[in-house]
């Protein structure tokens, strides 16, 4: 984050020297250069997860969390249906991530995606091999039978794992007859401009997903359905988007409003386009991955726990608890980021992610403790503080994209004000500052002095009577 107040020592001397026209000398305000991404945690991830990240982040040469954000989003579906988190004021929360990455056409979204989801794409085709021949199967008996209509076999329902480009009523069919799935997409603008989330039924598609990273009863009632009501299902979303679309997404007022931005890890990283010369390496044949894949594979043949009494696919995953250090761990994380969302703080902006940003970072320990030990029941120190890690890289990936940052607001909020005096001027009485100018800024003293004043300290206005003259610059 650049600082961006008015160098007070600059100011005193700045004031001092006068040029034309009585003016002092100018101090620019700062230049809107681009924050550069931090570097993304592997080690956080632990020995399983991170090794494997790193790995293919190296071996496809492809940007950081790009790598990260699929590795992750890869082992929270293959363990959300296993195991909850089990917080220390008693809520359970499901392991179901929402990652959604930005990168361009050529940053080998798809490449990466091969490699990180494997054996997820591996079950997903079995999967559809299998509902083929139980059809084939279904179709043939249908046209042999011969019995009365009450000994007609039942066809078959239809599942996968994970779809790219599926309406929310295609999801809910689906997980009638399955207890969870993911909404993986290489190709995020099948999701994102799918028709669920068009226009005009943006706002049903977004309460449907923010249903389902709770882990809440998905309901719906529809004419000739009549009422569905799903208990116990888990979805997860990893979604590779062009920048363009995910700039939609992230000024979206429905996606801020409703909240979807605060359940998504989002990431941007920077491309390595020009960097990439060729190197002769398998990505599938490294040993990182390979270990990494064996486990994702364990996880997904893993049979879940269900309620005996419920649909049939209804979970009942185990908890995993807080061990001591991890709970102390967490609580101070938690403690140390909603003092950081009081009034003019850092996370000011950024409220709706930051509240969450605890419980980001749970669900990221559960997942990891499930890769490392799969029937663990019990979160540790080390896969907290590793979370905590990846959960900060996160949150300033949020500030950062959506310059919800207490620095940026005020370098944003400084310009705008002085384009605005630019147009009314070149003088603008005090009042009309108070009473006409940009909204988004905030019509207050309390507001408006602070820039005001940086902006006479560096040079761009000056008082004269009740009114403000704006510098021709």
């Amino acid at each position: 984050m650049s600082a961006v107040l008015a160098d007070p020592v600059n100011a005193a001397l700045n004031a001092a020297l006068p040029v034309a026209g009585g003016w002092p000398l100018l101090n620019p305000m700062p230049d809107d250069e681009p924050i550069t991404p931090d570097a993304f945690p592997f080690h956080a991830l632990g020995p399983i997860l991170g090794a494997a990240a790193r790995a293919i982040a190296h071996d496809v040469q492809a940007p950081d969390s790009l790598a990260g954000g699929s590795v992750l989003a890869a082992a929270g579906l293959a363990s959300s249906p296993l195991a909850n988190v089990y917080l220390p004021h008693g809520q359970r929360a499901p392991l179901s991530l929402f990652v959604v990455t930005g990168a361009g056409s050529g940053d080998r979204k798809s490449a990466v995606d091969a490699v990180a989801c494997h054996e997820i794409e591996e079950t997903r085709k079995q999967q559809a091999r299998d509902y083929s021949k139980q059809l084939q199967d279904y179709e043939q008996d249908m046209a042999a039978r011969k019995g009365p209509k009450e000994s007609e076999p039942t066809k078959p329902a239809p599942k996968s794992i994970t779809t790219g480009n599926a309406t929310i009523e295609g999801i809910s069919k689906l997980l009638k007859f399955q207890a969870s799935i993911g909404v993986f997409s290489a190709e995020g603008g099948e999701m994102l401009g799918g028709h669920s989330m068009r226009d005009e039924r943006r706002q049903s598609g977004l309460a449907f997903y923010l249903k389902g990273w709770s882990g809440e009863s998905l309901d719906s009632l529809r004419g000739g359905e009549g009422l569905t009501v799903l208990l116990g299902r888990r979805i997860s979303m990893h979604v590779l988007v062009q920048p363009v679309l995910l700039r939609q997404l992230l000024t979206d007022p429905l996606a801020q409003g409703q909240g979807l931005l605060a359940r998504c890890l989002i990431a941007e990283p920077d491309t390595l386009a020009g960097t990439r010369l060729y190197r002769h390496v398998n990505p599938h044949e490294n040993r990182d991955v390979i270990a990494y894949n064996e486990r994702i594979r364990r996880l997904l043949e893993t049979p879940p726990n269900f309620w005996p009494d419920g649909d049939g696919h209804e979970l009942k995953p185990r908890d995993l608890r807080l061990n001591a250090e991890a709970q102390a761990i967490w609580v101070a994380f938690h403690n140390q980021v909603e003092v950081q969302q009081k009034n003019g703080d850092e996370l000011e902006g950024a409220r709706p992610f930051a509240s969450k940003a605890a419980e980001h970072a749970a669900r990221i320990a559960g997942v990891i403790t499930m890769i490392d030990e799969p029937y663990a029941v019990q979160i540790g120190a080390e896969a907290m503080e590793g979370a905590i890690e990846i959960t900060a890289f996160y949150l300033n990936e949020h500030l950062r994209l959506t310059g919800a940052g207490r620095q940026e607001r005020q370098a944003g909020n400084l310009r705008e004000l002085h384009a605005w005096m630019q147009r009314v001027g070149p003088m603008v009485l005090k009042k009309d500052v108070l009473q006409k100018s940009p909204r988004r800024i905030g019509r207050k003293a309390s507001s408006l002095n602070p820039l005001l004043k940086e902006l006479a300290d560096r040079g761009y206005i000056r008082e004269v009577g009740g009114e403000w003259e704006v510098r021709d610059v």
